[in-house]
This record gives C-alpha cells, structure tokens and sequence, in this order.
C-alpha cells in the first residue's frame, strides 16, 4: 500500500515557498466502492499577501470522497508549508490548492474551505467544490451532512 511514496518514514525537507503539486502523493483507497468522507484540517496555513508580502495566517478544511486514490498526509503537509513564504490571495491559495488536489486524486467530490485571520478588520473566507463528473452533488453533500453531524457530537 505504500509502494511509491517517497516522503513517509523517510527525514523531511522543508521548502517554504514555490508550491508544487509534484509533491503530493498518493496511495490507493483502501476501500474502493465504498463512500465516505476524509476530512483534513491544517490549522496553521500561511501565506503571503501578494502586494504587502505581510503574512496571512489561516486553517483550511478539505474534505473530500475519494475515488481510486487517498491523499498521503506527510506529503500534503509539505506542500501546504511550501505555501509559507509563497504570495498568493486566499482565493487563489483555496482554488489552486483545489486544482492541483483534484488532479491528483480525482476524487468522487472535493470542498476546501479557507478561514483566514481578519486583516484590517475583515475576514476573508473561499470555499472552492470540484465534483468528478460521474458524482451526484446531492449525495455528495449528504454524506457530509451526515459526517458533519457526527462529527459535531465527538
């Protein structure tokens, strides 16, 4: 199951800014056929302003239904971090991050949500969807739904 990944279990290195989608990985789904939902939350996302370059401080929520593939986790931190000395809006940072994960998981339906750190007294917050197009959106939101109320009771 961990046959081509390259960062798990091996010494990390850190790149603070140029994100690249070539450091994702990922590993089959262990559960092909089966809906459910992954859900990560990296809460200490950071970018900068593309005009100020004054940093920006956020959590991102991805959830996504996998299809064939899952995410590696060591692999998504590092890419994420490479978002550190990277300037980019909080809208490009969410759609972009969205693109490049879609490209590599083709996942049955994909939301990531930004919830940035006000800045001058308002808060910037992008919610990006990519639905495979096979998928049903509406089945799609109420397997979160249903996650969501679960979540919330744990």
């Amino acid at each position: 199951m961990t046959e081509g990944l390259t960062q798990l279990g091996t010494p990390t290195q850190y790149h603070y800014e140029d994100p690249n989608p070539a450091m994702l990985e990922a590993f089959p789904n262990p559960h092909p056929g089966t809906d459910f939902v992954i859900r990560l939350i990296a809460t200490e996302f950071t970018s900068l302003c593309p005009i100020t370059g004054q940093p920006d401080y956020g959590s991102l929520v991805i959830d996504y239904i996998p299809d064939e593939l899952c995410v590696e986790s060591k692999s998504l931190k590092l890419y994420l971090v490479s978002y550190r000395n990277h300037g980019s809006f909080h809208e490009s940072c969410v759609n972009t991050i969205a693109d490049d994960l879609n490209g590599l998981l083709s996942p049955k339906f994909l939301r990531i949500f930004g919830d940035f750190n006000p800045r001058g007294g308002i808060a910037i917050k992008p919610m990006v969807e990519r639905l495979a197009p096979t998928a049903s959106r509406s089945d799609a939101l109420a397997l979160i739904a249903s996650y969501n109320q679960v979540a919330s009771l744990a």
